[in-house]
């Protein structure tokens, strides 16, 4: 199967996973709304969420796959059953660990919960619904491991339709139980909490037993019996050289994590937050699903003037679509959550709440994204060291920035220290990599990045003007109608806007030249 077909696949099944995950979220604020009992699992499903984001959609696979390659190539002659002693000790590693991990936060869930969720009072339902839910959920992590390692071995030998598969299994998982949730009319229950936290879980489940499917027969089976010291450091090493990868992948998720413990005191703050960062998460998802899968095999082929020129051109691309996706986000906020969340137990001041929290996190939209960029060509510049610090730095920019704004204004401004800290990231690693001549702007991209906000600034007033002549309709299809032809409109805008802009850029530097 050519790149292209394999591409293809993944990206077709990760749309489909997406809009799955959509229809999810809409079920979940249907049953719950933004309540105590929404507040309560948005705090017990943030950890489980992070494990997700980081083994279980293909992080972890930037390390451990090459890891399985370098083997079978030094195991010449003995090559399945080397790939498979690394499979194996790393399954016992990462999945060990994990354990380990699940076990001591289960046990420790009410000091976990005050740590994540301050706000809650101790006690009180929110916090007694979210430990309970927690100490169920939990389990999900070392699942997330499980499928990671199977995953990773069915990718290495190119086998991505089943893999790619799996979240979207995951997600009509949890869709079968809320619609029983449904069906029962348990409406912000503590029991649908509940039921929606062991859905999780059976979604784990799914994940696993469908990425095992996929890497039966690979070469590369986990082997047990014939471990040795040797293996486990190898497997250890895996561990390190995928560190940087979760970290990065990690970061958005890390950031809606530290900005709820800033707004949990809030009542429906924390549901709300978790509703728009799934609003987010697309666009986020697409961003970086291009760095790893496109730019980083691309930089590593070329040489170091090439790949900084690379780099540079694939940071346009990302503001070429990250821009219009943040301004369409922040103009269309509350028709988008009208339309995808507003039925059952979510009404009208939910959305507004939500939608408020989708415009401000839009702004962080163009710098996270670029984030994934930059940090995808630090490490193939061999800048990884720099660029972990410097999300570290930024993480904790935002504890402090959360922390104080949330004081100041409440859940709306701290929400904004989400754009502060990414901001902060992106200026200081695209600052170390131009120092250190790993990314470059030619003119042209320059003029380009600067037409192209342009174009994203007229498709953002044209839209605006245009929904607030365009009378909001009664019922959800003729909603759904208004939505899609306003984000019609603003994406012809934007498309002749920027197609005005490389036929200007195009002609000046042919003229130059």
């Amino acid at each position: 199967m050519s790149l292209l077909a394999r591409t293809s696949i993944v990206s077709a099944a990760t749309l489909a996973s997406r809009v799955m995950g959509f229809a999810r979220d809409a079920a979940t604020a249907a049953v719950l709304g933004v309540g105590p009992v929404a507040d309560a699992l948005a705090a017990a499903m943030a950890l489980p969420l992070l494990a997700r984001r980081l083994l279980a959609e293909g992080a972890f696979n930037l390390a451990f796959i090459p890891a399985l390659a370098r083997t079978t190539n030094e195991a010449a002659g003995t090559d399945d059953e080397a790939a498979g002693r690394l499979a194996g000790a790393t399954l016992l590693l990462l999945c060990g660990l994990l354990l380990v991990f699940a076990a001591i936060v289960a046990l420790f869930m009410p000091q976990v919960i005050g740590l994540m969720a301050p706000g809650f009072e101790a006690g009180g339902q929110r916090a007694d619904v979210a430990i309970l839910c927690g100490r169920v959920v939990v389990l999900y992590i070392p699942l997330a491991g499980l499928a990671a390692i199977f995953g990773g071995i069915a990718n290495a030998t190119h086998r991505v339709l089943l893999p790619a598969l799996a979240p979207a299994a995951a997600n009509v998982t949890v869709l079968a139980v809320i619609g029983v949730l449904l069906a029962k009319g348990l409406m912000e229950s503590d029991t649908a909490a509940f039921a929606i936290a062991a859905a999780q879980v059976g979604a784990g489940c799914a994940q696993f037993a469908i990425m095992r499917l996929a890497a039966r027969g690979c070469p590369a089976q986990p082997l047990f019996r014939v471990l040795t010291a040797r293996d486990l450091r190898a497997a250890l090493g895996v561990l390190r050289a995928a560190s940087p990868a979760l970290l990065f992948a990690g970061l958005s998720q890390l950031r809606f994590i530290i900005v709820v413990a800033a707004v949990s005191a809030s009542p429906g703050a924390a549901a709300a937050l978790n509703y728009a960062q799934r609003l987010m998460d697309l666009p986020l998802g697409l961003v970086g699903a291009s760095a790893g899968a496109v730019l980083v095999p691309a930089l590593l082929r070329r040489g170091r003037a090439e790949a900084a020129d690379d780099a540079g051109r694939a940071v346009l691309a990302a503001l070429a679509f990250a821009l219009p996706a943040a301004v369409g986000l922040a103009v269309l906020a509350e028709p988008i959550v009208v339309t995808l969340f507003q039925r059952g137990s979510f009404d009208s001041e939910d959305a507004r709440l939500t939608a408020a929290l989708l415009a401000v996190l839009s702004f962080s939209l163009p710098a996270q994204g670029l984030e994934r960029i930059l940090s995808a060509a630090a490490s193939t510049s061999g800048q990884i060291k720099a660029a972990e610090r410097i999300a570290l730095g930024s993480l904790l920019l935002c504890i402090v920035a959360a922390a104080g704004l949330g004081r100041v204004g409440g859940p709306l401004i701290a929400a904004g220290a989400v754009a502060l800290s990414a901001a902060a990231s992106i200026l200081a690693l695209g600052g170390i990599l131009i120092a250190r001549g790993a990314l470059r702007f030619s003119t042209p991209v320059l003029l380009s990045a600067a037409g192209l906000a342009a174009a994203s600034l007229a498709m953002g007033a044209g839209v605006g003007a245009l929904a607030a002549t365009w009378p909001v309709p009664e019922g959800t299809l003729a909603g759904i109608l208004r939505l899609v032809g306003l984000v019609f409109c603003g994406g012809a805008i934007y498309g002749a806007g920027a197609l005005v802009v490389k036929t200007a850029v195009s002609k000046a530097w042919t003229g130059r030249i």
